[in-house]
């Protein structure tokens, strides 16, 4: 890493620390190579950003014919798995095709969507397709009503209480926020995953195409893009918050040119569901990196 990227560094954990945040950070370079950050081989419960490699499953099914886009499935709110967005959010019964549902988890993160296609593939089976698409390093190992059933039950302000929650063996009492037993995933497999997305090395022909199409409906732009976006810069990524965490992987597409993957992963130690100090630290990261590997 050159000096001045060494000092970047230093500036994010420095702001990470006072504002109570710990993490992974890692910014790549797409066409040159060049990378910046920290803690990037660690692993990471991922709380909705696993949805990013399931997306990636779901599309190649699509693309190998195995799952019709168009399939229909019956939402019965009684039955679906819990959120406060999309069909989660549903009162009555209805009707949404494959390819919905899909754009339903990545735009804005419908954990019940995202059940619904898990279910219908198989867990084991994502899992494994994960694993074989090229990153043994994601792991997916619960649902998202895993996910929310604990959210529901557990605040941040009494996971501070019983210090984080950690155990002494460096495992945790929540399973979902336990790297052992929890959806988990590295920085590096992350913005690996993204840059064999951008360059369509990863899946059958046009999956990589849709997924990047998707990926830049995200409705939550107060991290990665909050300093970022401009009439020049978009950012294409998935957030994931969970108690905690605090996460967005994507990649930042400047003019028509360069591309910079990025992959931030925190845990905060502030007993508060509402941190925008915490967000507003992750957008600042993301700036630093990109600023420091632009061409």
């Amino acid at each position: 890493m050159r000096p001045e990227h060494a000092a970047v560094v230093a500036d994010v954990q420095r702001e990470w620390t006072a504002t109570g945040l710990t993490g992974s950070l890692l910014a790549r370079h797409l066409g040159t190579g060049e990378e910046l950050g920290f803690g990037a081989d660690e692993p990471w419960p991922l709380a909705s950003v696993v949805k990013l490699p399931v997306a990636l499953v779901v599309l190649d099914a699509f693309a190998r014919g195995e799952l019709d886009p168009a399939e229909p499935f019956d939402l019965d709110p009684r039955a679906t798995t819990s959120g406060p967005t999309g069909v989660a959010a549903f009162r009555h019964p209805g009707r949404v095709a494959a390819e919905d549902l899909l754009q339903l988890a990545l735009a804005v993160s419908d954990n019940a969507a995202t059940d619904l296609l898990l279910d219908r593939i198989g867990r084991d089976e994502v899992a494994a397709r994960i694993a074989g698409l090229g990153f043994p390093e994601i792991v997916l190992r619960h649902s998202m009503r895993a996910i929310y059933g604990t959210s529901g039950t557990v605040t941040a302000a009494g996971l501070a209480l019983t210090g984080g929650g950690r155990t002494p063996g460096g495992g945790h009492v929540i399973d979902e926020l336990d790297p052992t037993r929890a959806n988990v995933g590295t920085a590096r497999s992350l913005v690996t995953l993204l840059a064999r997305v951008w360059a369509d090395e990863v899946g059958a022909p046009g999956v990589a195409g849709r997924l990047r199409a998707m990926l830049g409906h995200q409705l939550v732009r107060h991290r990665l893009a909050v300093e970022l976006v401009s009439d020049e810069v978009r950012v294409r990524s998935k957030t994931g918050t969970f108690l905690d965490l605090r996460h967005e992987a994507g990649v930042v597409e400047l003019g028509d040119t360069e591309r910079i993957a990025v992959a931030v992963l925190t845990r905060s130690a502030v007993p508060a569901a509402v941190q925008m100090e915490a967000e507003l630290a992750i957008g600042h990261a993301a700036r630093l990196a990109v600023e420091a590997l632009r061409g």
